[in-house]
């Protein structure tokens, strides 16, 4: 019996020049995407496969084209351990 594949890991980029923090991406992928502060946006560049649904609403609501996605070309790094 054939099973589906796995999802694709994304990997996303924003130009932080050209981002204007309209916020569009914030509100169409909130679990991605967020505001540290008034205006710096925070967004994780590895996100789970199964927000891509959202993720692309939130590049195709982008007003200046910031957000770019793509397909993983190789696993994600760990996030390093903190120091004690």
């Amino acid at each position: 019996m054939p099973t589906d594949p796995p999802p694709e890991e994304l990997r996303l980029v924003v130009d932080l020049n050209r981002c204007q923090s309209y916020g569009q991406c914030v509100y169409a992928a909130p679990t991605v995407f967020r505001f540290h502060g008034e205006e710096a946006l925070e967004y994780d560049y590895a996100p789970d496969p199964g927000t891509r649904r959202e993720v692309e609403r939130a590049a195709a609501a982008c007003p200046v084209q910031a957000i770019l996605l793509a397909r993983a070309t190789e696993p994600a790094p760990l996030a390093p351990e903190r120091a004690r």
